[in-house]
């Protein structure tokens, strides 16, 4: 298997699992994918600007604002409509795809 991107590919299918392993909101199992996706940093992707801008989107998505992620994310989430969750939720399977 290739070693590039290993880290990124761990954390984002641990998302994916708490994304399809849930009977929670859509909300919630966003929340839960969070926890993964904010272990992956944007350097992981320096050598690939595709992938690095995608990364991007998601987290501009998840957290705006940059100084506590970790709460923006949640929030923001939580306050998300279905539908814009669930767009959230296949950009995080799309790029989990693209890291195999």
């Amino acid at each position: 298997m290739n070693e590039k991107y290993s880290n990124a590919r761990g954390h984002f299918f641990a998302a994916i699992r708490a994304l399809a392993a849930s009977p929670e909101s859509i909300q919630t199992r966003l929340i839960e994918a969070n926890e993964s996706i904010l272990h992956v940093t944007i350097d992981e992707f320096d050598g690939d600007r595709e992938l690095k801008f995608k990364f991007a989107k998601i987290l501009d998505l998840l957290a705006v604002d940059q100084d506590d992620m970790e709460i923006v994310a949640v929030e923001t989430a939580a306050h998300m409509t279905d539908f814009e969750a669930v767009k959230v939720a296949d950009l995080i399977c799309e790029f989990c795809y693209e890291l195999a």
